[in-house]
């Protein structure tokens, strides 16, 4: 019973994680993928039922707060971490050059 409540929780974290990930790809000033760019309407709309998708899958098993707390730590990391890899690759480039 442990794991499957902990694979359950691993998948939200990954979900919101995701949605986290479409979001970073949505902004107008990304440098981490500038493909994405084209597609950012249909990353932000896809972001939304990630993100809910997550938080109802979470409260379905451990409560809104924990479902609260869980997305956010799937979340923070990416969104954190993706524009400090965008700005590494982007001056990487500019090394080089």
């Amino acid at each position: 019973m442990a794991n499957t409540e902990i694979s359950s929780m691993l998948n939200c974290v990954l979900v919101a994680a995701l949605a986290a990930l479409c979001l970073v790809l949505a902004a107008p000033r990304q440098q981490l993928w500038p493909a994405a760019k084209a597609r950012a309407h249909f990353l932000r709309f896809l972001a939304v039922p990630l993100t809910t998708g997550a938080l109802v899958s979470a409260a379905a098993g451990y409560g809104w707060w924990a479902a609260i707390a869980l997305v956010a730590a799937g979340m923070a990391p990416v969104l954190l971490a993706a524009p400090c890899i965008g700005l590494l690759r982007q001056r990487g480039k500019l090394l080089k050059a």
